[in-house]
Formats: structure tokens, sequence, C-alpha cells
């Protein structure tokens, strides 16, 4: 018997596994390969820098798109490399894109389609839980979190909007995309019924398109698409004409732009509106009911235009005539082109190019949910838009039924409006008249505005991404805090990196993924420096102090009515509240103030 140690024997024990015996000595390993050392006695390794272009070219044809940025990362020479037009078309036919371009196309753009292929995903997450009113994919017993269906013609998402029975998509080729639900078989083989499982292709060479702006998507019956087609015919056709090579084409017809409106459940057009060539329009936005359904449009000079259509009429074929007016707006303010038009069920926000903002509400109600007041509202005309008191550059913003959510260049985030359910972020439940700062720990991307509640798409300094949202929480609208909240709080939702905007139904969440390296960046101005931020800390320290003062000398007053004036002081000097507050409080202390001369014993 072996008495040696067990270090030893453990060694004979794997020599014996190995399948030689024990008394032959082991095979010595094999030397690795190496270049024979040059003449100079010094050897030469073959590194990646040694490859020519062409071979390295050939590797990251291979490889993601991903693969490529990051390698284009890593110093200046292999940056050039990674821009290569070769490469970046490999890689666009590798993907097999359905997208039509052309064989001389710039580098940029055959680099530009390859990203916006690569990061283009819409991702759902469901919100709502069981009972008779959730729809039935929801009740299925479906993932929480789903990736939709990604049609293999699409070529980047800008927008995406939920319907009652689909989705749709709005790619960079101006192509409408309607996701249908459909019943698909899981990995366990068991049949579920998915949203967006389904594709079919809509309408073509389209520049925006609309539904009902109402939370509601039951009412989101009828799709607007603004399009461009050629004067007298239906659909667009591919050019081509007949003759010799390099003779030129025959001049094309002219083109006019188009409303063309189709029903969503069965994906017909219902109706079309054809307007002069003259007039060439960017953006198509709706408001009012189904009766009086306005359409708002958008000139490439910043004019906005407004027809009126009764829905419920649609569906009778004959033609009419509309009237197509010219809004207030761009009536009474010329020189101000509008860049951006925003819409809810009874008010309209535009944004113009210079970063100011205009307000326009058609109800009472509505205007006293905005501005605190139904002082200024004119219900005789109810169109004059209101300027929104900002001294800051706008760049995006979202319109919700009684609040608003507005963006500067340096990104701040400014909220105005009814704040019932705290769903302005302010830490409280007070109405805002006037934009008002809400700090956010991250960086803005995206901020939408719900029904009774508020969501913000997040950056972080590494590029990672959430999403945070305050107000009410009833009907698991913000998931992981079901209780709401009056601040901005960290959501329980997964966030692609490529994430860029975010929506949301009563029963679904919905985040839109893509990156354009070809769009400019939304923030221009850098944040404000420490130094601003040290001097807003002392005025409110000193303040502060101030107001420690003034209680101190309200302490030692003996009667009510130096009490009040002190108070009444503080007010006005010192307090930065709202000023419909401020002046409420004022007008307390001047009316109780009488009643308060009496000692303080006998009150």
């Amino acid at each position: 018997m072996d008495e040696r140690p067990n270090k030893e024997t453990g060694k004979l024990r794997s020599n014996f596994a190995c399948g030689y015996d024990r008394a032959e000595a082991p095979p010595t390993p094999k030397r690795r390969r190496t270049n024979p050392p040059a003449k100079d006695g010094v050897e030469h390794w073959t590194t990646i820098r040694s490859l020519p272009p062409e071979l390295l070219e050939e590797i990251l044809s291979r490889v993601s798109v991903s693969d490529v940025i990051a390698f284009g990362a890593t110093c200046s020479t292999y940056y050039q490399l990674s821009l290569s037009s070769s490469l970046w078309r490999r890689l666009c036919h590798r993907q097999a894109t359905g997208t039509q371009q052309p064989s001389t196309a710039p580098p940029n753009d055959w680099r530009r389609t390859a990203i916006l292929k690569y990061s283009q995903g819409l991702q759902m997450q469901r919100l709502g839980g069981g009972g008779s009113r959730t729809p039935q994919w929801c009740r299925s017993g479906g993932p929480s979190v789903s990736l939709a269906v990604v049609p293999p013609l699409a070529l980047g998402y800008r927008r995406s909007l939920p319907t009652r029975d689909h989705l749709l998509l709005f790619d960079y080729q101006g192509t409408i995309f309607l996701l249908r639900n459909a019943v698909t078989s899981s990995l366990r083989g068991h049949m579920t019924w998915r949203r967006a499982a389904r594709h079919a292709m809509l309408c073509q060479n389209a520049k925006d398109f609309a539904v009902d702006p109402r939370s509601d998507n039951s009412f989101r019956q009828y799709i607007y698409v603004l399009v461009s087609r050629t004067n007298g015919d239906a659909e667009d056709t591919p050019p081509s004409w007949p003759g010799p090579p390099g003779s030129a084409p025959p001049p094309s017809p002219p083109r006019c732009d188009c409303v063309e409106v189709y029903q969503q459940d069965t994906s017909q057009r219902v109706f079309r509106m054809t307007f002069h060539p003259s007039l060439t329009f960017i953006q198509l936005r709706l408001t009012g009911s189904e009766v009086n359904r306005v359409l708002l449009l958008v000139t490439d000079t910043g004019k906005v235009y407004a027809l009126s259509v009764n829905e419920t009429q649609m569906n009778t074929p004959r033609s009419y005539t509309v009237h197509l007016a010219l809004k207030k707006i761009s009536i009474s303010l010329p020189h101000l082109p509008v860049a951006q038009v925003h819409t809810s069920y009874s008010s309209v926000l535009c944004l113009t190019g210079e970063g100011s903002v205009y307000l326009e509400v058609h109800s009472a109600g509505v205007y006293r949910q905005f501005f605190g007041t139904q002082q200024g509202y004119n219900p005789h005309d109810i169109h004059t838009p209101l300027p929104l008191s900002l001294p800051y550059k706008v760049v995006k913003c979202s319109l919700g039924l009684s609040h608003l959510c507005l963006l500067d260049d340096c990104g701040r985030v400014f909220m105005q409006g009814s704040n019932r359910y705290g769903q302005l972020g302010t830490g409280d439940k007070i109405d805002r008249g006037e934009p008002t700062e809400v700090v956010l720990s991250m960086t803005p991307v995206e901020v939408w505005c719900g029904l009774n509640h508020s969501l913000a798409l997040l950056q972080g300094e590494s590029g990672v991404k959430e999403v945070q949202g305050c107000g009410c929480g009833g009907g698991r609208r913000l998931p992981g805090c079901s209780k709401g909240s009056a601040v901005f709080v960290k959501l329980s939702i997964r966030v692609p990196r490529a994430a860029r905007s975010l929506c949301a139904s009563k029963d679904c969440l919905f985040l839109l993924c893509c990156h354009d390296i070809a769009e400019t960046p939304l923030f221009r101005c850098p944040p404000p420096v420490k130094e601003e931020a040290e001097e807003e800390r002392a005025v409110e320290r000193d303040e502060r102090e101030r107001l420690i003062w003034q209680l101190a000398q309200l302490r030692e007053c003996e009667s009510l009515g130096q009490k009040v004036d002190i108070l009444r002081w503080a007010v006005q000097r010192h307090m930065t509240i709202n000023p419909a507050h401020r002046e409420f409080l004022v007008q307390a202390l001047i009316a109780i103030r009488p009643v308060s001369d009496e000692p303080s014993g006998q009150s």
C-alpha cells in the first residue's frame, strides 16, 4: 500500500486518471509556438495593430453594431476605421434591412441607417391588474414586460401611440405601421393573447399622424395622417421611366399635402382632404370632440391653420368642402413662427422657434385649473393665446388635461396646473398658476403628462436611464409606488439604454427605443454653475435668518394687532409663495386686524 503523502498520492491518482502507467514519466506539455527570433535578436509578435485595414474591416463586418462602436472608441486610428462606408454598408446588408438605400449614399448615411436599425425597439410593461375592464391581453397571464414585434421594413422609430385595439409606429422613412394583438404560443406550448404581436403597413410617405388626444384609448377610433402625395394619385408608386441609359427622367407631377383618415379597427381609409401645393405642412394635431373635431396644421414657415370636421359623418360616402382658417396666434403674432403644437381635449400649447410658450384654453374649468383663477378668461374669445411667463428657452413640453410640463435648454423642468394628486412633483398638493421649477435627480430626456400623474425619462452621467413618476398611483399607474407620491420617485420599470420617449395608457407603459446620430443635442446650454447655486443658498440662508428674527419679535409682542402686522410684513417681504396665495394671506390678515386690536387675554 502506498504510504506516501496525500499530495504525492493526489499526483499519482491524477496520472492514472489520465491513462498512463505510474512508472512511466508523464508526457511533457507542448510548448506554445512563437515567432522565430529575428536576426537582430528581438522577437516580433503579431498584434491587432499589425493587421492590414482590409482584414480588420473584414473582421468588423462580422460582429454587431455595438461592438463596432466600442472598437472605434478605443483610439483615433480605430475610430477612423469604424467610419468606413463599405463597413457600414456590409453591416446594413447583413441586418437584411428592407430600406431603400441608394448605392451612392454618403458614408454617414450607411452608419446612421445601421445604428437606427440596430437600436430600434418598443418595450411594453403591463400596469393594470385583473378585472372585467382590463383588456384580454393583460388578463391572459403573459409577461409583465414584453417587446413588440419589429417590422422588417421599419427604419428607426420616431413616435408610437396606442389606439383602442392597436399600436401605431412611425419610422424615419415616413412609414406608419399598425401593430395588432394576436394569439401566440409560449415556450411551454400555452396559447397566450399578446399585444403588438403582428404588424401591418398602414401608410407610406407620411409626415405626421394624430389621434384623439384624450387619455382614454376607447375614443381613438380614427387615425389622421398627414401625407405627401402626387397630385391626383391616391398612392405613390416608385419612379420608373423607359429610355436609354443616361437619359434624364421626365418631370415628376407636382406633389401636394393631404390629410387621410383611417378607421383604426379595419385600417381602411374613410376620408381624405387635399390642400393646395403652395401649402407645405410639417405637423398635425387634434383637439375637440367627435362632433367638432379641430385639426391643427403647422406649415414649414411656422403658421398654424385650423379646420373642423365631424367624425360622425365620415362613413357617409359624400364629398364636401372644409374651411381652412389661420389661427389667431399666427394673426396676432406673425413675427413668431410656431415650431411645435401640443394639444389636449380642450387646450392648445404652442412652442415658438425662440422658445416662448403660449397656451390656449377653451373651457372655464380648465382655465381655472391651469391658472388658479378665472380672471382674464373671456368665453367669447377662447382662441386668444396666453403667454406663459418663463425667462428661459423651452425646447420640449408635454400637455395634459389639467397640467403641463416644460423643459428648457439647460435641462430644467417646470410644472404648472392642477396639483390635486401631487402630479406636479413639487412636494405638496397646491396648484400652481405659473411655471414652477421642479428639481430632478438626473438629466431629463422626455416628460409625459397623464390624466392625474406625470412620468419623466431620466439619464445619468454613465448613460443609465430610469423612469420617475409622481401623482396618483391608483390602477398601478406608478409601478412600485401604488400609494402615489407628491415628488418624483424612481419606479419599478426596466429601461433600455436606447430609450428616447415614453407614453402610457391605463393598462400599459410604452418605452420607445432608438438612437439617431444625426439628431442635434437637446440641451445646448450648460446647467447652472456651482457658484450660482452657492449664491442661491446664501440668499436662502439670509432669508431664513430674517424670518427667525421676525419670529423672535412676534413672540415678544403682547397684543395680537402687533403680531398680525409683523406676520403680514413677513409674508409680503420674505415668503416666496404663489402670488395668489400671498395676496390671500395678506388680505386675510387685514380682515382680522380690527378684531386683533384687543389684548391677547380678552381674545
